[in-house]
């Protein structure tokens, strides 16, 4: 049978088999998954069970997991969680990995099919294993999210290790990525510094910065910050317009915003906009540095501004749910100014009325710049 997303099914017993298939994923390589037992809080319990570390209730050997559920599950530890995940070393000289889709066969009947489209997704929260009644339940997940493994500390209340393997199958996948090409989108915020997200330019060896009838420029990485997936670059070339960040405080919930970037640059080059309004005031597990939008986003929003229409920026595109209806999130501008205060960059508030789309398009997309690393 297929398990839908979102769908749920009984197991025959307490012996689970989970077998991977259909992967372009090189796990054990750059690609890692992990069990957590946690609590009905999502709270960690006891140690997790890794591919290099399995525990007494888990183990993994060639793309199958196996799991007694009556070693784990109990009245205090009431769900498992499969977390799949990109391997973290800042030191490893490889492009940026990410998740792509794969399917998981459970006890050889069920077949849950992991859909992933977008580019740079880090994370995914692909099954789930409870007890109700007496008896054993799947449930199939689907929460994707460009932020690394360990932006799942805070809330599962454990350090979870996200590290390259000490001692990785084979270097053969690493080669064949250092030709990859992946882009995303940047915004100016003064005459030679423009914001993104740090998950666009992270393992990049080389970062340009595209825009239709002008040069090609190159930009360099002033900071870059995991934890709030904001990243902040510079040009040599003085760059002619500049978004402002919203200043002061201002309701938001409601308030209608453009989205503009450059979404599947393979496709297309060409700068999109789309609508939407603030549908929350935080971002997934309620944390408070983003908020969640509705306008449209696709592979390669990564870093577009999200713009009032007095041209003001209240936030930058991050992450979108994957199987979720309009669950994008962005990172506010309150945090965005902070990062540039740290910087010693100064981004000059500029107000003009509100003003329709069209017009507040045409005065402001070139500041927009399709980042295109390697």
């Amino acid at each position: 049978m297929i398990l839908p997303l979102g769908g749920n099914t009984a197991l025959n017993n307490n012996q689970l088999v989970v077998k991977i298939t259909n992967a372009n994923l090189a796990f054990g390589q750059t690609i890692g998954m992990v069990w957590l037992a946690t609590d009905n809080q999502y709270h960690a319990k006891i140690q997790p069970a890794y591919l290099e570390t399995t525990q007494n209730w888990a183990s993994f050997h060639q793309s199958t997991w196996k799991l007694d559920l009556n070693k784990v599950l109990n009245y205090e530890i009431t769900r498992l969680e499969l977390i799949v995940y990109t391997y973290h070393n800042p030191n490893l000289a490889m492009p940026a990995a990410e998740l792509s889709s794969f399917d998981l066969i459970i006890n050889d009947t069920i077949t849950h099919q992991i859909i992933i489209n977008q580019r740079h997704i880090k994370t995914a929260i692909v099954l789930e294993i409870y007890q109700k009644n007496g008896q054993y339940k799947c449930r199939a997940r689907g929460e994707y999210s460009n932020l690394s493994l360990s932006s799942l500390n805070k809330y599962v209340q454990t350090e979870l290790n996200e590290n390259f393997p000490k001692n990785p199958q084979n270097n053969d996948n690493y080669e064949q990525e250092t030709n990859n090409l992946w882009t995303g989108t940047a915004f100016a915020i003064d005459n030679h510094h423009l914001l993104t997200c740090h998950h666009v330019i992270a393992g990049a060896n080389q970062i340009l910065l595209h825009q239709q009838g002008k040069p090609t420029l190159q930009a360099f990485v002033v900071m870059s910050d995991q934890g709030s997936d904001t990243a902040v670059l510079k040009v040599d070339m003085p760059l002619t317009v500049s978004l402002s960040l919203q200043t002061g405080q201002r309701p938001l919930l409601g308030e209608s915003i453009i989205a503009m970037g450059f979404p599947l640059a393979s496709i297309s080059s060409q700068l999109q906009v789309n609508t939407g309004n603030i549908a929350g005031l935080m971002g997934m597990y309620n944390d408070i540095r983003f908020l969640q939008f509705t306008a449209p986003t696709q592979p390669g929003s990564s870093g577009s501004p999200l713009l009032l229409a007095n041209g003001q920026v209240i936030g930058m595109v991050t992450a979108t749910l994957v199987g979720g209806q309009n669950m994008n999130y962005a990172v506010k501008y309150q945090l965005l100014s902070a990062i540039l205060s740290s910087c010693d960059i100064d981004n000059q508030p500029t107000f003009h009325d509100n003003i329709h789309t069209p017009e507040l398009v045409k005065r402001h997309k070139d500041g927009l710049w399709l980042v295109e690393c390697s």
